[in-house]
């Protein structure tokens, strides 16, 4: 009965088959993406990869199943990827970071021309239009701090123009910079390394002078 049964239905278990191998080879590049790209912390990491060194093979570890592309259409036009923290960033904690100090720490490592530069900035604008804080705190630090930190020029003047308060203190009571002001970590900084951060210093405080902040920098 068995052998009649498979002469009679060959052309569909052959269909069947091919069918169960694909879905068996698909299925690890797919638990990936469910796992990392269900949340706007994972998808903003996949927006922000370098689409021509994504792998396409199923067989490849780092490979999966949208592309840059899909995963910044998502967080531009979608609001589900914001209502959850998916599986891969729960289990790493990613989702406690605030979005927009999450998108800021990638800001200075694309090229001043590439596309994932442009994408990065234009989720910090957009997740900001969304509500989210652009003066939270993440481990002690603001994002305008952080921007001092990466001595990202660029980073700073798109949080100042989306309101970030350069006068907020560090919150860090075990370092010695705990306090300071955006102004007075840059000093701090440039104290230490005069070369990466004298134009910090210089920006900041034509802000302060444009604004009217105090910037609580000693001439």
């Amino acid at each position: 009965m068995p052998v009649k049964y498979v002469r009679g239905h060959k052309k569909a278990l052959a269909v069947s088959g091919v069918i169960l191998a694909i879905v068996l080879t698909l299925f690890p590049m797919i638990y990936r993406t469910s796992a990392f790209g269900s949340d706007a912390w994972g998808l903003t990491v996949i927006a922000l990869l370098d689409p021509e060194e994504m792998p396409w093979s199923p067989f490849d570890s780092d490979s999966l199943a949208i592309r840059p592309a899909v995963a910044y259409w998502l967080l531009m036009h979608s609001d589900w990827p914001y209502e959850r923290c998916g599986k891969a960033m729960s289990a790493m904690g990613g989702c406690s970071q605030p979005l927009i100090n999450f998108v800021g720490a990638s800001l200075d490592t694309h090229d001043a021309d590439s596309i994932m530069r442009r994408r990065g900035y234009a989720l910090l604008r957009h997740f900001a239009a969304r509500g989210e804080p652009v003066n939270g705190y993440y481990h002690g630090l603001a994002p305008v701090h952080e921007a001092v930190l990466y001595a990202n020029i660029d980073y700073l003047h798109a949080l100042l123009r989306l309101g970030a308060d350069p006068e907020l203190p560090i919150d860090s009571p075990e370092k010695a910079f705990h306090g300071f002001n955006a102004f007075e970590f840059a000093a701090f900084l440039e104290s230490r390394n005069q070369e990466a951060y004298r134009d910090f210093r210089r920006e900041l405080e034509a802000y302060a002078h444009q604004t009217h902040f105090s910037s609580g920098v000693p001439n």
